[in-house]
């Protein structure tokens, strides 16, 4: 009897490392790095165009996931990369209970990524946006 559960387990372990291999296979972006990548280039475009915000909304904590897949340490703290995409990750948590994976909808990336950014930026202007960025995604996310 105990040789079926353990058989499951194996087919289902079996099963996700196909599914992995067919999704590199197919070059799909499961982090949304294009399309964080690009709405970073101009993030008022990107939310002022519905469809882009909307799915920038759908992301939660992959948008941070995405940033720190896109940028190394230097280029993450750098003060025009943070003003770029700062209104994005705001934006990723604007309705968390529209995230289309649960898991994306608790910031605990994006907290990391944003007390990081807190410790090293030293323009007070930019803290100033940092923490009302950290504040809006606690009282949203609290919500849920």
């Amino acid at each position: 009897m105990r040789i079926i559960p353990v058989l499951c387990f194996m087919l289902l372990g079996f099963s996700s490392a196909l599914t992995q291999d067919k999704v590199k296979e197919r070059g799909e972006d499961i982090y949304s790095i294009r399309l964080v990548k690009e709405s970073v280039k101009n993030p008022d475009l990107a939310l002022g165009f519905s469809v882009t915000e909307k799915h920038i909304n759908w992301l939660g904590d992959r948008v941070s996931i995405a940033l720190l897949k896109i940028y190394d340490a230097d280029e993450l703290k750098d003060p025009q990369n943070i003003r770029n995409y700062l209104p994005i990750v705001r934006a990723a948590f604007v309705a968390p209970r529209i995230v289309r994976l649960v898991e994306d909808r608790k910031p605990k990336v994006t907290m990391f990524l944003l007390t990081y950014l807190d410790r090293e930026v030293t323009d007070a202007n930019l803290k100033a946006q940092i923490s009302d960025v950290i504040q809006f995604i606690e009282k949203q996310t609290l919500k849920e």
